[in-house]
């Protein structure tokens, strides 16, 4: 029973998670100092000091980022110090945003205020989806002597100024 012979049993190892990412929450009281990453959904209802990337995030009305946000989706409610891009953007009444914004999709309710620049994230270059399917090569420009030579006019306007001023 109390034998030396026996194997101790194996240490419990945490099995891999499966699943949807949990849920981070940041309570009125807590204070984060960093950047904050995460597969899953953020819920800030105190103060981050630092970058958010994540899936989705929800910020309450008393809660404060000082940094950037980069989600898919988010819904703002609180105070954001620094640029916002997310796919889907919901700003509430309540939210008081001084960054710019970069979106797919915005909701902004009356009450909401922006100190910023809005844009869509497909004219900032921000968007995932390549723009081009293949691969692209370029070419190097030709001299204005191989030009003149094909018969092509590089800089019609140029020329045409020089030729005014001879």
């Amino acid at each position: 029973m109390f034998s030396r012979s026996t194997p101790a049993p194996a240490p419990r190892t945490r099995p891999a998670r499966t699943g949807t990412p949990g849920l981070t929450f940041i309570a009125p009281e807590a204070l984060v100092s960093g950047d904050l990453a995460t597969e899953g959904q953020v819920h800030v209802d105190g103060r981050i000091d630092g970058d958010v990337k994540c899936v989705q995030l929800i910020q309450g009305g008393h809660g404060i980022i000082a940094g950037s946000i980069h989600a898919d989706d988010a819904r703002l409610a609180g105070t954001v110090e620094g640029t916002v891009s997310a796919r889907t953007l919901i700003v509430e009444a309540s939210a008081k945003i001084m960054g710019d914004v970069a979106y797919e999709t915005i909701s902004i309710e009356a009450g909401a205020q922006i100190e910023g620049r809005l844009a869509r994230r497909a004219s900032l270059g921000l968007d995932e989806q390549p723009r081009i399917g293949a691969p692209v090569s370029f070419s190097p420009a030709r001299r204005d002597e191989e030009a003149d030579e094909a018969g092509v006019r590089l800089f019609p306007i140029a020329d045409s100024a020089e030729t005014a001023a001879e």
